[in-house]
Order: structure tokens, then sequence, then C-alpha cells
């Protein structure tokens, strides 16, 4: 054991290793919720990889939806994934999650949010990177609130 007078250095040292590392353990998402945002996810691919981008519009959040006209986001999605072309592969590369939208972003509603990157190889476009933004609505339902690839 440590000698009396290192002993308070060592509690000293141990607090603050707790206090540095707690916030970023308890930040991670349980498994349910994971599921459940990762099924809205690959559910929103599914509709584009087979052109559906009129229900990928219908199955996304209300400020999505608010943000981008329905048309404006077939068009939109139409005009990029015909020059990428038929889907050959996707690979989920990571997640990230935030309980607090003021750490993800500005001028974004309040809520949970889980964002997925994809490494994704199309017809046309090698090594792109699909990013889908999911949020948990008020209803409880993970729905895509963005989707970016690049």
């Amino acid at each position: 054991m440590f000698p009396r007078k290192y002993r308070i250095h060592a509690l000293l040292a141990l607090t603050a290793l707790v206090i540095i590392f707690y916030p970023s353990i308890s930040r991670k998402p349980d498994q349910q919720k994971i599921d459940a945002s990762s099924i809205a996810a690959t559910h929103f691919l599914e509709l584009l990889d087979t052109e559906q981008y009129d229900l990928s519009w219908e199955a996304c959040a209300a400020y999505l939806k608010n943000d981008i006209p329905k048309q404006d986001w077939v068009r939109r999605l139409s005009a990029v994934r015909s020059v990428a072309g038929n889907l050959l592969e996707r690979k989920q590369n990571k997640y990230t999650y935030t309980g607090d939208s003021k750490e993800a972003k500005a001028n974004v509603p309040d809520g949970e949010y889980m964002v997925y990157y994809f490494d994704t190889q199309f017809q046309n476009k090698d090594h792109l990177t699909e990013t889908i933004t999911v949020m948990r609505e008020q209803d409880k339902i993970w729905r895509v609130a963005g989707y970016f690839i690049e």
C-alpha cells in the first residue's frame, strides 16, 4: 500500500481520472438506442438503393422535411445517385452519439442524435462516404435528419 502521506495524492489522482473519463463513458447510448437508430438508417438506405426517393423523404424527421421540400429532395437525390450508379458495396465505418444537440451543431432541435458513417462504393464512384444523421423525435421514433454523400 501507499505510505500514509501519499494516500491523499493517490485519492486525488483517482478522483481526477474519474472526472476526466466519466463524461465520455456516460454518453454512450444503450444497445436499444443503437439498434433502433441503426434500423432507421438501414431502412433509409434501402429506400435510396431502390430509387424510392419520395418514400425516403416520407421516412425523414420533421426537421428535414421542413427544411427541404419533397420535390427538391427527390430531384437532388436522383441527380446524385444517377451519377454514382448502382451500389456495389457499403460497410458501416463508425457511429457517434450525442444526447445534447448543442454538442452536435448549432441551430438543430434539442434531442438525441446518432450519426452513422458508411464507406460506400458505387458503379461509377469509388470510395465515397455516406453520412446519415438520425434523430430521436418527440414520439421516441428514430428518423433520418440528414444525409450526405462525399
